[in-house]
């Protein structure tokens, strides 16, 4: 089948089966991709004539966008011959000829260690010379030791750390790359990463800043606080940090080591379940929290990254009170597959 590339006006072949990602990736050509398989929404384009499949709805497409023909090519493939639009991504014609510029690195791990009961860091050194160079808020995919698997996770760390890239992985009880971290991989062992992926960055503006993460989503604004200091912001940023008890929360030091540079930094740790005594932070859901803090959130850039029903209701909420749609930035935090 024909796929016609717009803004480009270019046209490359797609085989029966194949997805309209894998054919344009196989053929040399560049779609901005990130996890391949409808989780986080980095290559969606829209669809201005012809058929797909698609999968069923993801959280990556609201159902407006998908009545407006938005689709994602890493899981849609074509019926009929079809012209796509990708001129959303912010590619030039010389970056989508030029193919796909992110590489593979090998990486030997320097700290593997639990945070939480569920949660654990993994912090790699690149083996080679050369430097993975990312933005804050990007993320990268880790082979699974021993299979064709690979899993995406948020670089936790600034990119001014040369060489390497440290993770925050959420642990899952039946989750293949959750039981080698736990039970075999040990400091020393090497990793292979792929990347850099992903649009979630700092834009620039004079807008103030709104950042919620729960549970691992903590990882890619960790990094964004890190760069923000580093630049000396001045804008001022409140950052909701929900968990579920005071044993859930983690690089609380690391966070307000980040207050200490960078004092535009409101920092407001949630408790949904329990919590101490003495506790100085706020209860409930994160969205709560969010809600009961400000009536309005009008010229604000929210920046969200957690579990897709906090994503959702805070994304309702922070609409309500005045943040643009275009406004809201996100990464939706998606448990893998069992492949």
């Amino acid at each position: 089948m024909k796929i016609t590339v717009e803004p480009f006006h270019h046209e490359f072949e797609c085989e029966d089966g194949e997805t309209l990602l894998k054919a344009a990736l196989r053929q040399g050509l560049f779609i901005r991709y990130g996890c391949k398989h409808g989780g986080c929404g980095t290559c969606k384009s829209r669809l201005l004539d012809g058929d797909i499949d698609e999968p069923p709805s993801t959280f990556c497409l609201s159902p407006a966008e998908r009545e407006d023909d938005w689709f994602l090519p890493c899981v849609s493939t074509p019926t009929d011959d079809c012209t796509i639009d990708i001129g959303s991504m912010g590619i030039s014609q010389e970056e989508f000829l030029a193919g796909d510029q992110s590489r593979e690195y090998e990486t030997r791990i320097e700290i593997n260690e639990p945070l939480t009961k569920d949660i654990r860091r993994l912090r790699l050194r690149i083996v080679d010379e050369d430097e993975m160079k990312f933005t804050a808020g990007q993320f990268a995919n880790i082979q699974v030791p021993g299979t064709q698997h690979w899993r995406p996770y948020s670089m936790a760390n600034s990119p001014e750390e040369k060489n390497f890239l440290e993770f925050i992985v959420k642990i899952f009880p039946e989750g293949r790359f959750s039981k080698l971290l736990e039970d075999r991989l040990n400091t020393g062992d090497r990793l292979q990463v792929h990347g850099p992926y992903g649009e979630l960055r700092i834009r620039l503006s004079h807008r103030n800043i709104i950042m919620v993460a729960g549970g691992s989503g903590l990882a890619p604004l960790l990094s964004m606080l890190n760069r923000l200091a580093e630049k000396g912001n001045e804008r001022p940023v409140q950052f909701f940090f929900g968990a579920r008890t005071n044993d859930d929360l983690y690089y609380i030091k690391e966070i307000e080591a980040v207050v200490q540079t960078m004092p535009v930094l409101e920092f407001i740790p949630v408790l949904s379940d329990s919590w101490p005594g003495d506790w100085r932070g706020e209860t409930g859901l994160v969205t709560e929290a969010l809600a009961r803090h400000r009536e309005s959130y009008r010229n604000c850039d929210a920046y969200l990254c957690g579990p897709p029903p906090m994503i959702d209701a805070a994304t309702s909420l922070l609409l309500e009170r005045g943040v643009r749609p275009r406004n809201v930035y996100f990464d939706a935090f998606y448990p893998a597959t069992s492949d």
